[in-house]
């Protein structure tokens, strides 16, 4: 059996795979074992190039970008709080760093309670609905979402090529609607939230691009997701495996497919498995919804 390979130990055009899905436009891969990790898009304009996401991969994300991808000035985009796709902002003390005023505020927060989550002592620019962020010739349009994966995320529009960068509020993977109480979130609002959107980006969007299970999808999925949506809410179930290719597991399992796991991944799958524990997942025309059944209409969250 051959050894592994230390990807540390390549050089740094070696630890990640790039795509080019529009022109001056890429998604970077790192080469990881989780296949839930997400993936960074860079999009470069005449004057700045952006780094959506800076994801959490155990890389110099930055080093790359400067040394493979572009010598123009760096900005950053979160697309959420989550660690998983801020974690690395730290890497990019010295740049212009924009998010939502919400997800500033779940990013300090999180300095304090998961120090490891949020590392660095970085600053937020802080944008808005309808603010632009202009990388010259080429120009991003925020627009908020009312949130249901996170309630930090905000949306993406480049206005040049017709990319949607969604984060994690839409996908053809999964989408997760969050679990907390605190959230209010429910189908009902995620499916008002996508006919806003669609009402908004419609002719102008033409792909969409999420960090995680595959980058780029065409603009006709955010409909087959509404149409998902309508499916739960006139009351077609779901099923109970809430797995996918980046959940792998059913949470309600560890033995589904069998695997060797150490004391800390037990205690990541432990917490993945109470958060979704009788969650269910809506498959439709290539989308999927993980949601809780307790929480599908408005008058849920009463």
């Amino acid at each position: 059996m051959k050894a592994k390979i230390d990807v540390f130990t390549l050089p740094i055009e070696k630890q990640f795979m790039r795509r080019l899905i529009k022109p001056d436009t890429w998604i970077l891969n790192g080469f990881v074992e989780d296949c839930a990790a997400p993936h960074p898009h860079v999009v470069i304009g005449s004057e700045r190039a952006a780094v959506i996401d800076t994801t959490d991969l155990f890389y110099n994300v930055r080093e790359y970008v400067e040394k493979v991808i572009t010598d123009k000035p760096l900005v950053t985009i979160s697309s959420h709080s989550h660690g998983d796709h801020t974690h690395n902002n730290y890497q990019f003390e010295d740049c212009v760093q924009y998010m939502s005023q919400r997800c500033w505020e779940e990013i300090q927060e999180n300095r304090v309670n998961m120090p490891e989550r949020s590392p660095g002592s970085y600053t937020a620019t802080i944008v808005g609905d309808g603010d632009i962020i202009d990388l010259g010739d080429r120009q991003l349009e925020c627009i908020k979402f009312c949130g249901c994966h996170s309630l930090s995320s905000m949306a993406y529009l480049d206005t040049k090529y017709g990319c949607l960068f969604s984060g994690d509020e839409m996908e053809g993977g999964q989408v997760l609607i969050g679990t907390s109480p605190m959230e209010r979130n429910c189908v009902e609002l995620y499916r008002d939230n996508l006919v806003e959107l669609k009402k908004r980006v419609d002719g102008r969007a033409t792909c969409i691009c999420p960090p995680h299970n595959g980058s780029p999808i065409d603009i006709v999925m955010l409909d087959y997701i509404i149409e998902n949506c309508e499916r739960i809410l006139s009351g077609v179930e779901g099923i109970d495996d809430v797995g996918s290719m980046s959940f792998l597991l059913n949470p309600q399992s560890y033995h589904n497919p069998p695997f060797t796991v150490d004391d800390g991944e037990l205690a990541n799958h432990d917490a993945r498995a109470e958060r979704f524990k009788g969650c269910k997942r809506s498959e439709w025309m290539g989308t999927s919804i993980v949601y809780n059944p307790a929480r599908i209409h408005y008058s849920d969250l009463d």
